[in-house]
């Protein structure tokens, strides 16, 4: 009477074994993780981008700070001379007065710049704010989730280090013929051994004749499906 109750377990734990290698395969390259990783990148890059552009801006204003000052140190210079009797010559004084125009102008035109490179500042630093914490956040679950995977492969390592062992106690308990019987099929199927459940083989699904499931029953001999040849198994107990 051949006892296949070991060689089903055995199935069952390199089924297992598969199982929880994909699990590690697929947990390496976790699509979550890759999108929010994805996401996080080009959020750090939209990121940098503004504030290359906020301290531009910066460096813009600074250029436009500095000329306001030169030309209003101009403007105090020439408005001493001019109205305190330095320049007399009538020539020179409507020189000197159109510049002071000249210069007043640029001055009013450069604030209005100015103005509107801080508001523009002031935009640019609400959006590096809210990005910052947004970017901080989504690290933060990234690491979280990263973490989690991490300890759930070191989970699925340990059971995949367990199934070696216990594999080779139960193969110990196996007749050696009919573990050979079960390689040959094995070459075909992944699941040389099909259980049989109402009289039907669970490999292919087809119907079980009456007088293979009458030996079945008896359990006096090996039984192979006679549709796709894999070694039948009946668990009396269900």
């Amino acid at each position: 009477m051949p006892d296949l109750k070991q060689l089903w377990e055995i199935q069952m734990l390199d089924g297992q074994r598969k199982a929880l290698e994909q699990k590690l395969r697929e947990g390496q390259f976790s699509g979550e993780l890759k999108s929010l990783k994805a996401d996080i990148e080009q959020g750090r890059l939209i990121f940098n981008k503004l504030k290359e552009e906020y301290s531009s801006q910066k460096r813009v204003k600074k250029t436009k700070e500095m000329d306001v000052a030169s030309a209003s140190d101009q403007i105090k210079s020439l408005g001493e001379k001019l109205y305190g009797g330095s320049i007399t010559n009538p020539k020179e004084v409507n020189t000197s007065s159109l510049k002071l125009e000249s210069l007043d102008e640029k001055v009013k035109r450069t604030e209005d710049e100015i103005l509107a490179i801080m508001e523009e500042q002031d935009d640019l630093r609400s959006r590096l704010e809210a990005m910052s914490a947004e970017l901080s956040k989504k690290a933060e679950d990234y690491r979280k989730k990263h973490g989690t995977l991490l300890a759930s492969q070191e989970k699925v390592r340990q059971q995949l280090a367990k199934i070696p062992l216990s594999r080779q106690k139960m193969l110990k308990r196996v007749d050696a013929d009919l573990w050979q019987m079960y390689t040959e099929i094995q070459r075909r199927f992944d699941d040389p051994l099909a259980k049989v459940e109402k009289s039907t083989c669970m490999g292919c699904r087809v119907n079980i004749p009456f007088h293979h499931m009458r030996r079945l029953r008896q359990g006096d001999e090996l039984v192979l499906c006679s549709h796709c040849g894999r070694m039948l198994y009946w668990d009396k107990q269900v």
